[in-house]
C-alpha cells in the first residue's frame, strides 16, 4: 500500500495547476458554434462528443458536495462519476488519460486513479455547469463547462490535490503513459528506479509537462521546451532555477506570467532536488532534431 500511494503521490504533482488542461496536437479542437460546450472522449480509436445537454440529463448524474481545490470553498456540483465515461471500453489502469483545456494546458492523470471508485479512496467526477447556475470564476476566468472534482475520505485527501482538479476540460484522450510516448524525455537505461534521476523524472511528468515540452516532445506548449537549445540548469544554474520554480516574478517579473508559483506542499525540497537531478542528466542527452 506504501508503494501505491508513493507511485500515486508521484504523478500527482503539477506546477501549473491553476490554468486547466491543452490540445493534445492529434485531435482537432471544436470549431462551430457550440464550441466549449461539447466534451470529446477518445479512447484509442473510439470517438465520442457529448454535449453538455445529454450529460445534464444523464442518469448517473448527481449532486456532489466538495472542498473545491480550486474555489477554495465548499460548494456542490451536478457531477457523474468519470468511470462512466469509459464504461463498455476496455481501458488499462496502466495508461494515462490526457485532459485537455479550452486555455493551451494539458494535464497527464494516471488511469489507475481515475477508474477508482472504492469507498475507501479517492474518486474522480465530471462536473457539468448548468447554464441555468453558473459556477463561479476563477481569478476572473471562466472554468466551465467541464471539469474534473474529487472526492475522498480524509486520510485519502492528500492525494488529489489542487494539480488535479482540472478545469474548462474540452478533450479526454486515453494513451500509454508519456515515458512510453515521448521517447526523448526518458533518461538513460539502467539507472536506478528509486534514484535521483528516475524520481525526478517522474516529478518532472507532474510538475513541468503539462505547460512546457522536453527534447521538442509532450502535447502541450504554453511554456518552453526544458531542454533544447539549453536546460534552464545551463542557462539559470540550480539557485536562480530553485527562485523561480518557487516564485517566478522574484526573479523576473512580469504580469502578464502565467508560471504560478510552487510551494513545498505541491513540491517539496527533496522533489525539487530531484527535478534537477534529472535536468543535469537530460542537458546531457538533447535531441538531435
Amino acid at each position: 500500500m506504501k508503494n501505491w500511494l508513493a507511485t500515486m503521490a508521484g504523478w500527482m504533482l503539477c506546477a501549473c495547476a491553476t490554468l486547466g488542461a491543452a490540445h493534445a496536437a492529434d485531435a482537432p479542437a471544436p470549431s462551430n458554434a457550440a464550441e466549449g460546450t461539447t466534451l470529446t472522449v477518445n479512447i484509442g480509436t473510439q470517438h465520442r462528443t457529448l454535449s453538455r445537454d445529454a450529460l445534464l440529463h444523464d442518469p448517473h448524474l448527481t449532486n456532489v458536495t466538495v472542498e473545491d481545490q480550486n474555489l477554495k470553498r465548499r460548494l456542490t456540483f451536478k457531477a457523474i462519476p468519470v468511470t462512466e465515461l469509459f464504461r463498455g471500453q476496455t481501458v488499462s489502469p496502466d495508461a494515462s488519460a490526457t485532459t485537455a483545456a479550452s486555455d493551451g494546458y494539458v494535464s497527464h492523470l494516471p488511469m489507475r486513479l481515475l477508474l477508482g471508485d472504492r469507498a475507501d479512496g479517492p474518486r474522480a467526477w465530471l462536473a457539468v455547469e448548468d447554464p441555468a447556475a453558473p459556477w463561479p470564476t476563477l481569478k476572473g476566468q471562466d472554468i466551465g463547462p467541464f471539469r474534473l472534482i474529487w472526492t475522498a475520505p480524509p486520510a485519502k485527501a492528500a492525494i488529489v490535490n489542487e494539480s488535479l482538479w482540472t478545469y474548462s476540460i474540452v478533450r479526454i484522450d486515453i494513451a500509454a503513459l508519456p515515458g512510453e510516448r515521448f521517447t526523448s524525455i526518458r533518461p538513460a537505461a539502467g539507472l536506478p528506479k528509486d534514484g535521483p534521476v528516475m524520481r525526478g523524472f517522474a516529478t518532472f511528468q507532474r510538475v513541468c509537462f503539462s505547460c512546457h515540452t522536453l527534447n521538442r516532445e509532450g502535447d502541450a506548449n504554453l511554456g518552453p521546451d526544458l531542454n533544447v537549445p539549453y536546460s534552464p540548469v545551463e542557462y539559470l544554474g540550480d539557485d536562480k532555477l530553485r527562485r523561480l520554480i518557487r516564485n517566478p516574478q522574484s526573479l523576473r517579473w512580469w504580469p502578464n506570467a502565467r508560471m504560478s508559483a510552487i510551494d513545498e506542499k505541491t513540491l517539496s525540497d527533496a522533489q525539487l532536488n530531484d527535478l534537477l537531478a534529472y535536468f543535469h542528466h537530460m542537458a546531457q542527452r538533447k535531441s538531435a532534431h
